[in-house]
């Protein structure tokens, strides 16, 4: 992942010092000829590295060992243990394979000596070809004529809940929001690929239909993390990330994303397992959705 914008460098605001502190921690540095480090920073404390960051400092290490040509189009992780705040990460990237069309690499994060976190990525030469997509969800509105979110996180968030309760009890989305980050970004895509990546696990409570917007009440662990880049994105302009929670059993959940832009077009996929364990002695509060991100 390349560096910060160089307009960082000159005295900023606090918004644009966010955002700039965000790309800089997703930023992996090289070490050695396939390996990488990078800060699990620690910004709101906690016990655990807020897993968007994991997979998008794995990304950057591994987009930094293909062409640029060959843009991500996905990736699979799955988290192995928690990842303390404060540590140094240390990444080391595999040559799975370098074709004509295809690339493909793995990627282990290291914290304290023990293995973390475990991603395959697969970058793919630009072509043209058959176009079909889901369409946009509708009734999203505007996003800079709705009401904002005051957060304390580096992007704009325009929260629009889920939709209405259907009489099974299920949701055809258990989260609406439009995000983007407060200041523009680099042209360089592979920070917009490394942002969007720690954008898609901000998913909220979306996963716990049962249980929206409470927390202190599950372990809320994510166990795996996949993403498909099917169009360019850019972090900086507005994505409705709609989400619909699949399943809830034996202790864990599946929920699926999609990343929209204004124009309509699908840009963005994911999909994430999560353990969710009744804790013994649950504390519920009301968080907004956006509290359940580390920045």
């Amino acid at each position: 992942m390349a560096g910060v914008d160089e307009r960082a460098a000159a005295p900023v605001s606090d918004e644009q010092g966010s955002v700039a502190d965000l790309t800089g921690a997703l930023s992996a540095e090289r070490t050695g000829e396939d390996t990488f480090g990078a800060d699990s920073p620690d910004w709101w404390g906690g016990d655990r590295v807020f897993g968007g960051m994991v997979v998008a400092q794995a990304l950057s290490a591994a987009l930094q060992t293909v062409d640029p040509a060959m843009p991500v189009h996905s990736l699979h992780g799955y988290f192995l243990r928690p990842a303390r705040p404060g540590r140094p990460v240390h990444l080391n990237v595999g040559h799975v394979r370098d074709g004509r069309s295809f690339a493909l690499r793995d990627v282990t994060s290291t914290v304290e000596g023990k293995e973390t976190f475990k991603m395959m990525c697969s970058f793919h030469l630009e072509e043209d070809g058959e176009q079909y997509q889901l369409p946009m969800p509708e009734g999203v509105g505007d996003p800079d004529a709705l009401e904002p979110s005051e957060t304390p996180i580096p992007f704009h968030v325009r929260e629009l809940g889920p939709t209405q309760q259907r009489p099974d009890g299920s949701y055809q989305s258990t989260r609406r929001v439009w995000l983007r980050t407060k200041v523009d970004l680099p042209d360089d895509p592979a920070v917009h690929a490394c942002v969007v990546a720690y954008l898609s696990d901000m998913t909220g409570a979306a996963f716990r239909p049962l249980s929206l917007g409470t927390w202190g009440t599950h372990t809320d662990a994510s166990l795996d993390h996949a993403v498909w880049f099917h169009r360019p994105v850019r972090a900086d302009e507005w994505l409705l990330y709609d989400l619909c929670a699949v399943v809830n059993a034996g202790g864990r959940a599946t929920v699926r994303g999609s990343m929209y832009t204004q124009d309509g077009l699908l840009r963005v996929s994911m999909a994430q397992e999560l353990l969710i364990r009744l804790l013994d002695d649950p504390s519920p509060e009301i968080w907004p959705a956006w509290s359940a991100t580390k920045l």
